[in-house]
């Protein structure tokens, strides 16, 4: 059993502000959006690679009244330009952008997620199929 030594703060001192990451702002946004939209978010949040690109933060982030906010029309016209994306990164941006949009999307590119990105697809997928106790990524 490990025992922790807390050091106590002293009064009236806070402690240091961190920002919420962008992620987090993100979420946020997609509380007051349509269910497809949240879906989208939370796979990209999730996926952990490609908000950290500074070249797809600046094809897909956006400010709507004071809050970081996703501009998926301009990611849709945008993502396709953008260098040394990977057969993977394409397919992901692609699936998220069709789930966030209600638009068509290339299933055939599935087979270029890895297990990672595939499970946040069907997660989001089942998601906006109404159930989110399915299981995936799991084995039996």
């Amino acid at each position: 059993m490990q025992h922790r030594t807390t050091v106590p703060t002293p009064t009236g001192t806070a402690p240091p502000f961190e920002p919420p990451s962008l992620g987090e702002l993100l979420t946020e946004w997609a509380q007051d959006r349509a269910p497809r939209e949240r879906a989208a978010v939370v796979a990209l949040v999730a996926d952990r690679e490609l908000l950290h690109r500074d070249e797809i933060r600046t094809a897909l982030i956006t400010k709507q009244d004071g809050r970081m906010a996703c501009d998926w029309a301009r990611l849709a016209r945008r993502h396709v330009l953008v260098p040394d994306l990977s057969a993977s990164d394409r397919a992901f941006l692609t699936l998220v952008l069709a789930i966030a949009q209600r638009t068509a999307a290339p299933l055939g590119q599935l087979d270029t997620l890895g297990e990672h990105r595939l499970t946040l697809v069907l997660r989001a997928l089942a998601h906006l199929g109404g159930s989110d106790s399915i299981a995936l990524g799991e084995r039996a």
